[in-house]
């Protein structure tokens, strides 16, 4: 993807996969017009957060540096658990399920497309490892479906991550190993 675009060279994975989870969101916005109140809402559920806690804790108490250095500590945890599975569940989930409809796609058809939609997106970054997350994202479409709540596959998607995270970094998964 850098070959053609220079100016993402410069840039991490992780800034380049929310360029793309960006366009693909503003593309979807154009053919959704209703849907500028959910692009708001996803805005200020992965921004509000932050402005709020850089208020109190940056301006109220002074600690700008510590924030720093624990956000660079932190950095992976932070996107792995926090940033990717609310961009990846509005745009594999959401926006998908409202272009099912639209198109008249059934809910087999919707699963399938999320899932191949998700495993694709992995695969880019992580490998061909990823083709195992076929089951995740079925199991998290089907949720969706039952239930038509975003905000319950977001919770699910963080969980597994941060679960994903704790494993791969424990300690008895580096002593085992040794």
């Amino acid at each position: 993807m850098t070959k053609w675009m220079p100016l993402l060279k410069r840039k991490s994975t992780f800034f380049q996969y929310l360029i793309s989870l960006g366009v693909v969101t503003f593309i979807e916005c154009l053919f959704f017009r209703q849907s500028i109140g959910m692009i708001l809402s996803i805005i200020s559920v992965l921004i509000l957060p932050f402005v709020l806690f850089f208020i109190e804790y940056v301006l109220i108490e002074r600690q700008f540096k510590k924030l720093i250095y624990i956000y660079k500590k932190n950095k992976i945890i932070i996107q792995s658990v926090i940033y990717f599975p609310i961009l990846e569940e509005f745009i594999f989930r959401y926006f998908i399920f409202h272009y099912c409809i639209l198109f008249g796609f059934n809910d087999i058809q919707f699963i399938l497309l999320s899932t191949l939609a998700f495993v694709l997106a992995h695969v880019f970054y992580q490998g061909v490892t990823s083709v195992v997350k076929v089951i995740f994202s079925v199991v998290l479409g089907i949720i969706f479906l039952l239930t038509l709540n975003v905000f319950v596959t977001i919770i699910i998607h963080c969980i597994f991550n941060f679960l994903i995270y704790i494993v791969r970094n424990s300690k008895y998964n580096n002593y085992y190993n040794t």
